[in-house]
């Protein structure tokens, strides 16, 4: 089926290991605080493990009462990692059949900065699913995913100070 995706990247004030090491196990629940129609995440439970390992798992838990499954499928200190969310029991289990995230990090010591990108696609249910997710994706979940990390780089930034 078809993938649609949405791309933001940032510069934080911080070496690489530090962004990276905020990053990965962050609080979900402080960064996405909602945006438009998009729940906001109010917690997880059932993880397992530190979130320091492929193949950990947990479940997002949603504002409007949904929930997810997130497994993370690479883990590769302090540069990359990524996860796979599945398992939507709301609107988005109509539209989607899973989403793949990923999350690249490279540090620049003579600036003190790291760029940090992040890449999240969907994979669509079917082909009458797509320009809804389409949508979604160009309109709403790409302005979700910036707000979300100018909240992780004002964490990263403040705890680096």
């Amino acid at each position: 089926m078809s993938i649609l995706s949405a791309t933001v990247e940032v510069d934080i004030k911080g070496n690489q290991s530090t962004a990276f090491e905020h990053i990965v196990p962050i609080d979900l629940a402080s960064i996405f605080i909602g945006y438009g129609l998009l729940p906001a995440v109010t917690g997880a439970k059932n993880q397992t493990g530190a979130w320091d390992a492929a193949g950990q798992t947990r479940t997002i838990l949603l504002s409007d009462g949904s929930s997810a499954q997130e497994l993370l499928t690479k883990y590769e200190y302090p540069d990359y990692f990524s996860y796979t969310v599945s398992g939507f029991t709301g609107v988005l289990r109509f539209l989607t059949t899973s989403a793949n995230g990923e999350w690249w990090f490279n540090g620049n010591a003579s600036s003190g900065k790291t760029h940090v990108k992040w890449r999240y696609a969907f994979n669509a249910r079917s082909i009458f699913a797509v320009p809804v997710l389409w949508f979604i994706v160009k309109m709403l979940w790409h302005g979700y995913m910036n707000k979300a990390l100018a909240l992780a780089k004002s964490q990263v930034e403040g705890n680096a100070t």
